[in-house]
């Protein structure tokens, strides 16, 4: 900031401020020769959050940003005062002010403050309507935001109820098997999903679970496509009627299963179509989603898979655990024309199928340390319960424990499916 002298102009606009509009000619020039004209190049930081202040500021010309980081609290301009309670009594700096343009200033010190005080009642006076004001502007903005803040709040609600409606009611009974799933968003919405559904014309049952990136309002918008597209492109023979004799799968023909067969069409077709989908009419959004999409034959236990970039699903049994469903592509929607490969894999009776997000390995507890995934796969080897409904709680509960009251950063997600016969 640099100093410059004082005009009769600067006088006449200090006369016109919130604080002297009703002051006398005397108490503005002796004002005037106290305070120190001060001018300010746009984008210059004035204060600073956190430090000590002893002065106070009148803005004779230009316009100032009142801001926390980047989140702005205020716009002044002309007449406006900032800084008066570091004037009265030194004060940490609640926030921190910029120029926005080229600004000029009046500076008042804290003792130039206090001698005027002392000697013009009139200056107490100005001081005094200045803070009421203050306070009712305070009570204003206090007042606007709450209204805000729960039409918000009011808001997520209804992204909530609606986002949770795009998770399954209810989930597939099949003889022979046992499916549970959880989500514990961190947030109002969630960026995690999980799905389980009846393809009816190849008699698979869809297995889903998937994580978008980031958290949040943005996340939750983009859960919703993703699950949404991979479910109804799997189902579009359902929707449609087809059989897989009329599908034109020619596999029927030379003796091959005609399911077996439709299944890896419906895998490569739903997760191809959803990530080209996504890169190319969202690429310029750079939201992904890491997605473990799978069609369990309820029938023989052969499963199918796709993991695009999913944390590795766990399979496990009464030997502890048999296999890991490594990555077979990556994340859906950022790159067009990715590949995707097929892994497959035989759900003997009794083996359990865990599915879940980096929310559950990812949980924290409030010194910062990982649950880690060596403990979800120590927890595996050592629990007796197969029951998916009892595992995925008992799971829940020994995160809640790690925890032990620190916040939730992620989402968390497990989706189990157990064969019994």
């Amino acid at each position: 900031m640099e100093s410059i002298p004082t005009s009769d102009a600067q006088l006449q606009i200090l006369k016109q401020s919130k604080m002297f509009e009703n002051a006398p000619k005397s108490l503005l020039t002796e004002i005037g020769g106290i305070a120190t004209p001060v001018s300010v190049k746009a984008d210059e930081r004035i204060m600073e959050k956190g430090d000590k202040g002893t002065a106070m500021y009148i803005i004779i010309d230009g316009q100032v940003r009142i801001h926390d980081e980047d989140l702005t609290l205020k716009h002044l301009g002309k007449g406006d005062v900032f800084g008066e309670m570091a004037a009265l009594d030194s004060e940490v700096r609640s926030a921190s002010v910029t120029a926005e343009v080229d600004t000029i200033l009046f500076q008042l010190e804290q003792n130039s403050v206090y001698d005027i005080l002392s000697r013009r009642p009139d200056a107490a006076k100005a001081i005094i309507h200045l803070l009421c004001q203050r306070e009712k502007s305070i009570v204003h903005d206090v007042t606007e935001r709450s209204f805000k803040v729960r039409a918000l709040e009011r808001e997520l609600e209804i992204g909530r109820d609606i986002q949770a409606r795009f998770l399954p009611d209810s989930l597939p009974e099949v003889p022979g098997w046992e499916i549970a799933a959880r989500l514990e968003p961190a947030r109002e919405v969630a960026g995690d999903f999980y799905d389980a559904f009846h393809i009816r014309t190849i008699n698979r049952i869809g297995l889903l679970v998937g994580d978008v990136c980031g958290k949040g309002v943005g996340a939750s918008l983009f859960m919703t496509l993703f699950r949404s597209l991979i479910r109804a492109t799997s189902l579009s023979g359902d929707f449609r009627g087809w059989t897989t004799s009329g599908a034109g799968l020619s596999g029927a023909q030379n003796g091959s299963d005609p399911n077996a067969i439709a299944d890896r069409q419906t895998l490569e077709d739903s997760v191809t179509l959803t990530n080209n989908y996504v890169a190319w009419t969202h690429g310029n959004s750079s939201m992904f989603a890491s997605v473990f999409f799978a069609l369990l034959d309820p029938k023989t236990g052969s499963l199918v898979y796709i993991n695009a970039g999913h944390e590795e699903p766990v399979i496990f049994g009464a030997n502890g655990i048999t296999q890991r469903l490594a990555p077979t592509g990556p994340v859906v929607g950022i790159f067009p024309n990715a590949e995707f490969k097929l892994g497959t894999v035989r759900l003997e009776p009794n083996d359990v199928l865990v599915v879940f997000t980096d929310g559950v390995t990812e949980a924290a507890d409030v010194a910062g340390a990982r649950y880690t995934e060596e403990r979800l796969l120590d927890f595996f080897v050592s629990t007796p319960d197969r029951l998916p409904t009892t595992l995925i709680s008992k799971i829940m509960t020994d995160i809640e424990a790690f925890s032990a009251g620190a916040q939730q950063f992620d989402d968390i997600t497990l989706l189990a499916v157990r064969r019994t016969a």
